[in-house]
């Protein structure tokens, strides 16, 4: 208990903190939601079961519908994210960049650092996505290295895959492959185009309020 108020005191400037759990096919996982702000994510957790009555709220209903295999658009604030985690100018720029990353697309830490405006800073962006405490949501299993091999995701790599496959994109051991066999270097420009531009028409429906 003590843990959950020191974290609710962090966000406390957002509004109410409320611990919710969503419940998938891989397991159970959480969302620390301050105000209307997902904050801090924990992924599904096969052994891990949500208490007989808990909160819920958009976010859980939105990521309950991700991990059932739905497009979805995760509307986030980034700014008031970035501003409840005290992120720098150059992190709030990357963490733009990637929630516009659009689903079932993967590029590179090189794409993803050139889209937010620093184009040679992606190892800065790497370190970026090391530091992300709200997965999936800021959707950085969608960030490979520049040779399309997968890389890093936190504790347990696997994820990384198993989330790019749910979102339909083609992997092959730890890289990116593209229709044909040919292996995706990092995604591809198209990707990085997408993530500034890609059209209204073309996105999946935004989740629900």
């Amino acid at each position: 208990m003590r843990i959950f108020t020191k974290r609710a005191e962090r966000y406390a400037a957002l509004g109410p903190v409320s611990e919710e759990y969503y419940v998938t096919g891989l397991g159970v996982g959480t969302v620390l939601v301050a105000g209307d702000v997902p904050v801090e994510l924990e992924l599904p957790d096969a052994g891990a079961a949500a208490p007989p009555s808990c909160p819920s709220s958009r976010w859980t209903r939105a990521l309950e519908r991700y991990f059932a295999g739905e497009p979805v658009i995760f509307d986030l604030d980034v700014d008031a994210y970035a501003d409840a985690h005290g992120l720098t100018d150059f992190e709030r720029e990357i963490y733009r960049a990637l929630a516009a990353v659009p689903y079932g697309t993967a590029l590179s830490y090189r794409d993803l650092a050139t889209v937010a405006g620093h184009p040679n800073a992606y190892r800065a962006a790497g370190s970026v996505m090391a530091r992300n405490e709200l997965p999936v949501i800021l959707p950085c299993h969608r960030v490979v290295k520049n040779d399309g091999r997968l890389g890093f995701y936190g504790d347990d790599p696997a994820w990384k895959a198993r989330l790019l496959r749910l979102e339909g994109v083609a992997v092959a051991g730890d890289r990116l492959v593209v229709a044909g066999g040919r292996r995706a270097a990092a995604g591809g420009r198209r990707a990085a185009a997408a993530a500034g531009r890609a059209p209204a028409g073309d996105r999946p429906a935004r989740a629900a309020s």
